[in-house]
């Protein structure tokens, strides 16, 4: 599914990565006006062959090119995954690196944002949506997810449909109707959570704040909730997505020491120097999941194990593939059936009972794996 040419016919789809899509659009748009131009004309069919085989060389070569065919474009997760209440949803912010070329010894990188939403049930595509660097997927906060925009010296907010894309409330709409809220947002959304449905941040003026979409007040145990999240999610990214509430510092430490517990257990020591990385921690049911390389080689094949620290033994591991170089670790969200894996350039569910696979998407070209 990787080669050569199956990347080029992918090209030949809408994708929904903006730079793909431009270019699409200009080389079919070019495509029409070319037969539009040999009907009027009424060439002869040599002739006309001769145009189109032209054409059909130079939009082949221009996809190849600029639509990004010929080209590597790893993705790395840009955000937790987050879902619906009903778990039918899955939507993700993704960036796309594109290889611009090497000058002067240096590697030119073009990133390129998107808003993946796939259908958690069936593993097509929900939707899609360009984004801007500027701009931070923050979680599921009043019903809608909510966008962080760095506008210069200030931040906005807004709100998407996660079923749909569809704007819920555009900055303008949010800034209006919360105004006090927007008034203290700051350009950078590094101290910004939302956390069992309540919005916990540090004000421009050096407070903090909780934000539960209706009332705004000081809470300065925010300062804690965000430090601690800061602290667990670099040695667990995307830990409380997973666990969507605050935790203070006595929970960081029995989080720590579980997870260093786990990493312990004579029955993880024959993968020991394969780079295990825990990528999820349950306190309540002493389960943790953990990923390890196959080989030792760096783009080895990995393997996601799920481990009860009750019984002291595995229940199960899978083999998720490679994970790209970009996204370095496989990431993951628990669901209450499955676990959302994302390992750069594909998303994977696996049943939470079993481990077995149950779909596999092509974040790349935005297309379930068959």
């Amino acid at each position: 599914m990787n080669n050569f040419f199956q990347r080029y016919l992918d090209s030949w789809r809408f994708t929904g990565w903006m730079r793909h899509d431009i270019t699409l659009t200009i080389v079919l748009g070019i495509g029409v006006v070319f037969i539009l131009f040999l009907l009027m004309k009424r060439w002869k069919i040599r002739t006309s062959f001769i145009v189109l085989m032209a054409y059909f060389a130079g939009s082949s070569f221009i996809m190849i090119v600029f639509g990004l065919a010929g080209r590597s474009f790893p993705i790395q997760a840009m955000s937790s995954v987050y879902t619906d209440p009903e778990e039918t949803v899955a939507v993700q912010l993704v960036r796309g690196s594109e290889n611009n070329g090497t000058s002067n010894g240096i590697t030119h990188i073009i990133p390129h944002y998107q808003l993946v939403a796939i259908n958690v049930h069936t593993g097509e595509k929900q939707w899609t949506q360009s984004f801007a660097s500027r701009e931070t997927l923050i979680g599921p906060f009043m019903d809608g997810l909510l966008i962080h925009h760095s506008d210069g010296e200030v931040g906005t907010l807004s709100l998407l449909h996660m079923k749909t894309g569809k704007e819920k409330l555009s900055k303008k709409d949010f800034a209006q109707q919360y105004k006090q809220v927007v008034e203290l947002i700051s350009s950078s959304a590094g101290r910004m959570a939302v956390l069992d449905k309540v919005l916990y941040f540090e004000g421009i003026d050096g407070v903090y704040y909780q934000f539960d979409g209706k009332q705004l007040h000081e809470k300065p145990e925010a300062q804690e909730y965000l430090s601690t999240k800061f602290f667990v999610e670099s040695t667990i990214p995307n830990y409380f997505a997973s666990h969507d509430r605050p935790v203070d510092d006595e929970e960081y430490e029995k989080i720590s020491e579980f997870k260093d517990d786990v990493l312990r257990e004579p029955a993880i020591q024959p993968v020991a120097n394969l780079e295990p990385q825990i990528m999820d921690v349950d306190l309540n049911q002493n389960t943790a999941l953990v990923s390890y390389l196959k080989t030792i080689q760096k783009n080895a094949e990995q393997f996601v194990l799920f481990y009860d620290m009750k019984e002291h033994r595995m229940i199960w591991k899978a083999n998720i593939g490679r994970v790209n170089s970009e996204q370095n670790h496989p990431g993951v969200r628990v669901l209450a059936q499955s676990l959302a894996i994302q390992t750069g350039d594909e998303f994977i569910l696996l049943d939470k009972a079993t481990g077995n696979e149950i779909s596999r998407y092509e974040l790349r070209w935005n297309r379930p794996i068959r």
